[in-house]
């Protein structure tokens, strides 16, 4: 088999090694220096032309030969190894499901030549980065524009529990029509996680949300101060702030002081101007609350811009609005006023009278184990607002929204609970171990790398951290630290005050059996490369009954669809192997059994049928459907020996009387045969004539009349065939496979033959 990283110098053939080559590049030749282009595939995907190249790696426009259509193949940076495949995998799942028209679509991931690829929709109009590149300054409505269609992106998004990470305008693409699209989600965060430990801010800094500098949780509004910096620069021509670092204690210190957009453009409109501000408020808080509220401040300005009056609907809603916060601000200070709280609230008192939080944490618990797991976040996150520094009520409410978030797939509203157990600290605990021991395992949970039995100390709440922990490690693709957390989890015995932990064993064990089967199934069938063996993983792997949806199953998804493209194009190959070597057999035999054929012809032409079965005999033949033929041939030809000697016997035991006409002379019958003669009858006796010179149908007509069985009217059926005599053939054959019906199966060979 050829070395797919070495291929030969079309001008002089010496070899040349291309493994480390990126494709599409021009190397030259060791031997004679012709520069040869670089061809590559990544599995059913040929790259046509290089489009860019970013922080995660290169994207090149290549063609899916099995759809064929036109996709973009972004093949992701080598020293990206399996470490980061199950996330990457996550993110390209999750990512896969959003089917917006301004996010671009991502179709598939995969790995190949050592590399792993996302393959995506193909928005080839090129980005806003370079639009700023070409033009420095965008005109205000085509940013505008750009932004709200972004902003739609980015909420569809939001709505399936994503949040981008990485808006700039690298990341925001243009369609044949001009629709801008946001590309990339998720994907920064995964592939430089540890960045900021290291004091550098990655990526590009003018873009960042302040919030990441301080390692504060990120939520859907990074993503609105990101898109607000992004359109602040296509419209200013500049970013907005002063300076540039890498370093981010002074990013904070550039952030927290934005340049007024006015000043440096003071041609844009102020609504323009007072929405991007807003966008990139150092305080999450001064931004917009939603998404839509976003759109509808983008889509105001842009009526403004083009002099439209507003609608009076919109205004009407405004009005209501106002008056709904107004009368709701009266009411609620009358009503906490009147309804104050008491200031030595404890842990199981009510946050407020209508509150029970040991109630509300016992609901919580319940959804968590019957599988309602929005119900359970949104209990816990009640409970955590109402309990706000109340140790350890607090914490206890926040890892279980987390438990729950992470059990329901919402990995940024997991990763937001932990973060509130981070900032709230160690302090205010009765029981300052267990503050400790919860803030170190929220610090595990959020830092998304191995979590080992070993690492977590000994407390009594261990068998949370745990289970935690053990769900962490099945999210983050690390199934053997997950099996080991989640064994240890279910042969715990939690202390009587902690009994309802003991609950959530069901779904650990749910999650133990599916680390255990996929780890089993990927030991046993990951490395199957041949066709046979990729075909019985493929079998296996369906087999398996695993819980849906987990990040095992989504997992085990994705493996099974590489499997079977796989076993799509190792069968395709195994075919083309087939369909040569049967080509190349057949330009090798079948001459030798043409020439057979033509003896066979030319001998049952003149009746010696017994040679005619030699001749078909002695040709050796190994391809299956010329086997197959010769075989039919060896049976005509026995049949007709046969037929010969038995009308033979019969001639000589029984004699025919009839008029036989031979050489335009008529005789009165045949009175005896031997191999060569037949024995006329003519009146003084008998004479002598060759077989040939009765007529084929004469001999059909007296073999026929001797035919009493269903064997001898196949063999006279084989003979008529034999001498082109079509009708009297069909009906002897019908006769015989009436009486005998084990002939149909060769009478199709007679049907389907000429002689």
């Amino acid at each position: 088999m050829s070395d797919p990283n070495t291929i030969s110098c079309p001008r002089c053939a010496a070899p040349m090694e291309i493994g480390d080559v990126e494709p599409l590049s021009r190397v030259p030749c060791p031997a004679c220096g012709e520069r040869v282009r670089i061809a590559r595939s990544f599995d059913h995907f040929e790259l046509r032309e290089t489009l860019g190249t970013g922080g995660m790696g290169t994207v090149y426009k290549a063609r899916d030969t099995q759809l064929d259509r036109d996709v973009a193949l972004k093949l992701l940076r080598k020293d990206l190894g399996p470490e980061y495949a199950n996330q990457l995998q996550q993110e390209a799942r999750i990512t896969a499901s959003v089917n917006h028209p301004h996010v671009v679509q991502v179709f598939s991931f995969g790995r190949d030549h050592d590399q792993y690829y996302l393959v995506m929709e193909l928005v080839d109009r090129g980005t806003l980065d370079d639009l700023i590149a070409e033009q420095k300054k965008l005109p205000e409505a085509d940013a505008l524009r750009a932004g709200i269609e972004v902003a739609r992106g980015l909420r569809a998004a939001y709505q399936k529990g994503l949040i981008h990470r990485d808006v700039k305008p690298a990341n925001i693409l243009f369609n044949a029509e001009g629709m801008a699209k946001i590309s990339d989600f998720g994907l920064a965060g995964i592939v430089e996680p540890n960045a900021q430990t290291s004091g550098a801010i990655w990526g590009t800094p003018y873009y960042v949300a302040p919030e990441r500098l301080n390692n504060q949780p990120e939520d859907f509004r990074s993503d609105i101060y990101s898109l607000g910096a992004t359109l602040f620069h296509a419209i200013a021509g500049r970013p907005p702030f002063d300076g540039e670092t890498m370093s981010a204690s002074e990013l904070r210190a550039l952030k927290n002081n934005p340049l007024k957009l006015k000043d440096v453009a003071p041609e844009v409109s102020r609504p323009t101007a007072s929405v991007i501000a807003r966008m990139i408020a150092p305080d999450p808080r001064l931004r917009f609350a939603s998404h839509d509220a976003l759109i509808l401040a983008l889509k105001k300005s842009e009526r403004v811009l083009r002099g439209e009056p507003e609608p009076w609907r919109a205004k009407a809603a405004l009005l209501i609005a106002a008056a709904t916060l107004i009368a709701l601000i009266f009411f609620g200070w009358i009503f906490f006023s009147r309804h104050r709280a008491p200031a030595n609230i404890t842990v199981s008192a009510s946050a407020t009278p209508a509150f029970d939080a040991n109630r509300e944490f016992d609901d919580g618990c319940q959804q968590i184990i019957d599988g309602k797991y929005p119900a359970a976040r949104a209990t816990f996150a009640r409970l955590a607002s109402e309990t706000k520094n109340q140790q350890p009520i607090y914490d206890w409410a926040l890892l279980n929204q987390a438990a729950a978030a992470l059990l329901d797939q919402q990995e940024s509203q997991m990763r937001q609970a932990l973060q509130e157990v981070e900032n709230a600290g160690s302090g205010g605990f009765a029981d300052p171990q267990l503050g400790a021991f919860f803030l170190d395992t929220a610090r595990r949970a959020n830092m998304r790398s191995a979590i080992v039995l070993s690492d977590i100390p000994d407390h009594p709440a261990k068998p949370f951290a745990l289970f935690l922990l053990g769900l962490t490690d099945v999210q983050l693709g690390r199934f053997n630290d997950a099996k080991a957390l989640l064994e240890t989890f279910t042969l715990s015995q939690p202390s009587a005050s902690l009994s309802w932990i003991d609950k959530y064993k069901p779904i650990a064990r749910k999650y133990l059996e599916d680390s255990r089967a996929w780890l089993a199934w990927r030991e046993q069938y990951g490395s199957a490369k041949s066709p046979a063996e990729i075909r019985s993983a493929l079998e296996k792997l369906r087999a398996l009954k695993l819980q849906k949806p987990t990040t095992i199953s989504a997992e085990a998804l994705l493996v099974e669809r590489t499997l079977a493209n796989r076993l799509g194009e190792a069968e395709k190959a195994e075919k083309s192997a087939q369909e040569k070597q049967h080509r190349d057999l057949l330009a090798r035999e079948e001459p030798r059994w043409n020439a057979a054929l033509e003896s066979f012809r030319r001998l049952a032409a003149i009746y010696n049928f017994t040679g005619a079965a030699s001749a078909i005999k002695k040709v050796k033949l190994t391809e299956p459907s010329l086997r197959q033929t010769q075989s039919n041939y060896q049976n005509a030809a026995d049949w007709l020996a046969q037929w010969k000697a038995t009308l033979i016997n019969d001639l000589n035991a029984r004699t025919f009387n009839g008029t036989v006409v031979a050489s335009d002379t008529q005789y009165s019958g045949i009175s005896g045969a031997t191999a060569d003669k037949l024995k006329v009858k003519v009146p003084y006796g008998s004479a002598e004539t060759t077989w040939l010179k009765v007529p084929a149908a004469t001999l059909v007509m007296i073999s026929s009349s001797f035919a009493t069985d269903a064997d001898r009217q196949w063999r006279c059926g084989v003979f008529a065939w034999a001498v082109g005599q079509t009708n009297a053939a069909r009906q002897l054959f019908d006769a015989a496979c009436s009486a005998k019906p084990s002939y149909k199966e060769a009478r199709k060979f007679f049907d389907q033959t000429k002689p």
